[in-house]
């Protein structure tokens, strides 16, 4: 009898024993398994997915919202482009937010670096051409873009709105010719600094790309810039925030697929997406 308490004894000593030294075991194990899981960082990550971008900073900085008003052109400054006549209806002239125009006598385009004298067609013949940078020539629509600018940085233009809401933006036209026969303008007016706020960096921005499934494997970086964007263009006064706009290029074995993603620089929210695929 008391052999059988004894071993009954010895049992429970051993059962609460190998318990112990199982906590023991698994809390060992968890502690040394931690600092192999924290290897596995977002960059090795995206090196594994062949992710590429060359010297992009890891600095963070101070930038501002900006408020900003569409203007309305006046009669008296149409009227003041010599050489041109209006495209639009000018009796509503409190309401022409947006100018369209055609030069009396084309203006002839080098068939070679043609942004240059696309540069000076705006600062001579539109209405404060100088606030307004080159954006790109889309060749195939014979168009030359201009956004404007504010402190430098662009005001970006969803390209791809079918509403024409364009704000702030300049285009030229040309014809076959390679003469400049027209354009559009609208322009921001009253711009100012609302809010203060940190940035993330150029990196941060890419990063923020990654986890949320925009950047696919073999990807490249190949430019990112600072500048303003809204995603309500229709409202009269609205406010620009400080984004990130980024340009990546993927191949695949049917085609080269050029995307853009603007990124909103205060949080890393993706707030524009396009896509366009060229054949290989």
């Amino acid at each position: 009898m008391e052999w059988n308490r004894t071993k009954t004894i010895f049992i429970i000593v051993f059962l609460i024993l190998d318990i112990f030294l199982a906590f023991q075991y698994l809390d060992k194990r968890r502690i040394n398994q931690f600092p192999i899981l924290e290897k596995s960082t977002l960059q090795e990550d995206m090196k594994a997915d062949h992710i590429t971008y060359n010297n992009l900073s890891k600095e963070s900085q101070k930038g501002s919202s900006i408020s900003a008003q569409k203007k309305v052109f006046k009669q008296s400054e149409i009227k003041s482009l010599k050489g041109q006549k209006p495209l639009m209806d000018t009796s509503k002239s409190d309401s022409l937010t947006e100018i369209k125009m055609a030069f009396s006598e084309p203006i002839p385009l080098p068939k070679t670096d043609m942004e240059t004298k696309a540069r000076e067609i705006v600062n001579q013949q539109v209405i404060n051409g100088s606030k307004y940078k080159l954006w790109r020539v889309d060749k195939s629509q014979k168009q030359i873009i201009f956004f404007q600018t504010y402190k430098g940085d662009y005001i970006f233009q969803d390209q791809n709105d079918n509403a024409n809401n364009e704000i702030g933006e300049v285009v030229l036209f040309y014809n076959d010719k390679n003469e400049v026969v027209r354009y559009k303008q609208s322009m921001l007016k009253e711009i100012k600094e609302v809010k203060t706020e940190n940035l993330i960096s150029a990196v941060g921005a890419v990063e923020a790309l990654y986890y949320p499934d925009y950047l696919k494997p073999n990807s490249k970086v190949k430019k990112t810039e600072l500048g303003y964007f809204t995603q309500y263009p229709l409202a009269s006064a609205q406010i620009f925030v400080p984004v990130w706009r980024i340009e990546v290029q993927r191949k695949t074995d049917e085609a080269v697929i050029h995307e853009e993603f603007i990124v909103d620089a205060r949080d890393g929210a993706v707030l524009l997406s396009q896509e366009k695929k060229e054949k290989s």
